[in-house]
């Protein structure tokens, strides 16, 4: 298990900020397997997230320091859940969270496994596993937008990177979307976006509850959903 400490962004607070944490942690992890984005590239391949699921037990404050932690379960049909857990300075749990990795073929981009690409792959199992992170709840979708993806949202892997659509989401919800109360985030990335791909995104809201979903030539891209407290 790594440990780091981290910062929660200031006001105001951004959705992406938080992801992108989970990211770098998780680029940390595996530095020790010789496995990181510039290692991989060098092999032909690349790490992909495919789900994310994150649970606030309480708001976040802005500017507190947390201690995040991360460790990765072992692979299963190419696919691998990285578990995250956050504690304030007093040692209670604030955030968990999980997210399922996997690694793909640069050009192919299909998944393949780790051991017949002889990518070494830690693992462990300690018993404080999140759950697996479900499905983005749907609802009626009220509203649509269309999205050109640029080269700044762009990751080394060539296309949007997943911590982007966060902010496209929170983007359309507006400056009325009560983002400090936020207490459920899950997301699903099945189709890649990339340079110059043009995204129809639709979303709904239902009280508390808000989804979001993009396709690109009829096809689902990404989908979003969180509930706020």
């Amino acid at each position: 298990m790594l440990e780091k400490t981290i910062t929660v962004s200031p006001e105001p607070f951004r959705i992406s900020a938080l992801f992108r944490e989970l990211q770098d942690i998780a680029g940390e992890a595996v530095i020790p397997w010789h496995a990181t984005g510039p290692e991989l590239e060098k092999l032909g391949l690349m790490w992909v997230v495919v789900r994310y699921e994150v649970n606030l037990e309480r708001q976040l404050i802005p500017g507190e320091t947390l201690t995040l932690c991360t460790w990765a379960s072992p692979v299963r049909h190419r696919l691998s859940q990285r578990n995250y857990l956050a504690y304030d300075r007093n040692g209670s749990c604030v955030l968990r969270g999980a997210g399922i990795w996997a690694l793909a073929d640069r050009k192919t981009r299909a998944m393949v496994d780790p051991e017949e690409r002889h990518v070494e792959f830690r693992a462990e199992t300690n018993g404080k596993e999140p759950p697996r992170p479900g499905t983005p709840k749907k609802l009626a979708l009220q509203s649509r937008a269309a999205y050109t993806v640029t080269e700044e949202v762009l990751d080394m892997n060539g296309h949007m990177n997943n911590t982007r659509y966060f902010d496209l989401a929170q983007d359309l919800a507006g400056e009325t979307f009560p983002v400090q109360e936020l207490r459920q985030v899950r997301a699903v990335y099945s189709s890649e976006a990339r340079l110059g791909d043009m995204l129809s995104v639709e979303w709904g809201q239902d009280g508390k509850e808000w989804y979001f979903t993009g396709e690109k030539n009829g096809e689902t891209c990404f989908q979003i959903s969180w509930q706020t407290i």
